[in-house]
């Protein structure tokens, strides 16, 4: 894989459970090769959903909202460097998914957060009563809250995953989407509205507090050209500098 010294590649793209034999998995893994990307992003994946991909491999086993296999993982990352200080979000793994950790990048040290947000239905396997629609969802990002604001008066964060929502709102209860913005306050979003290549408005996003600059951002379709379907999230491609 080539390294870019001037410019940052990162792909985020939920695989919808894909077993990594799966003919999906392998054909969205090749894919995201030929981006040659230098972070990726999986979520509702498997722990070897990346184990011929090279690179650096973290990974977070999350909550389980319907039954799952033990190998299968809420999100895993990938770095073409190594990871340091890699920690799950205890708090968030019971609800969610979520793990933190610290990456070099031409000298400077940034830190990554792998998210899976509850969706508005989440609720815990085996827990009754089931949570009423949207309460996982911010109970997630009350928590998330305070780990983003301190992080971000430390060091650069990217904070990348399935967020389970569109920036701008479109849909849900505001109250929902006014707690996703006060939780990311100070962070801006690469991936609002409309994405060049797919021109649809994506759940799953890249949000960063630094100095890094969106250079450009777009979709990667989830079906071959033969129509088969691959996943039902399409692929987010951000390039950052």
């Amino acid at each position: 894989m080539e390294v870019r010294s001037d410019e940052l590649r990162i792909v985020n793209w939920n695989i919808e459970r894909r077993k990594p034999s799966s003919w999906q998995a392998r054909s969205l893994v090749d894919e995201i090769a030929s981006l040659e990307p230098d972070y990726v992003c999986l979520t509702e994946a498997w722990k070897q959903s990346l184990a011929d991909f090279g690179g650096h491999v973290i990974s977070a086993e999350g909550g389980a909202w319907s039954p799952q296999h033990p190998d299968e993982r809420k999100v895993v990352l990938w770095s073409r460097n190594p990871w340091a200080d890699v920690e799950p979000i205890e708090q968030l793994e019971a609800i969610g998914s979520a793990i933190t950790a610290r990456s070099e990048i031409n000298g400077n040290v940034v830190r990554f957060v792998g998210v899976c947000i509850p969706y508005h239905f989440a609720s815990p396997l085996g827990v009754e009563p089931r949570a009423k629609p949207w309460t996982e969802h911010e109970r997630f990002l009350e928590i998330l809250k305070p780990h983003l604001a301190r992080w971000a008066r430390d060091e650069p964060v990217t904070v990348l995953g399935d967020f389970n929502r569109r920036v701008p709102r479109s849909w849900g209860p505001k109250q929902s989407y006014e707690k996703l913005e006060d939780t990311f306050s100070g962070y801006q979003f690469a991936t609002t509205g409309i994405l060049d290549e797919i021109n649809d408005r994506t759940i799953d996003h890249i949000a960063f507090a630094g100095s890094f600059e969106v250079k450009r951002v777009y979709g990667k379709s989830a079906h071959l050209p033969d129509g088969r379907r691959r996943s039902d999230h399409f692929g987010v491609v951000a390039e950052l500098a």
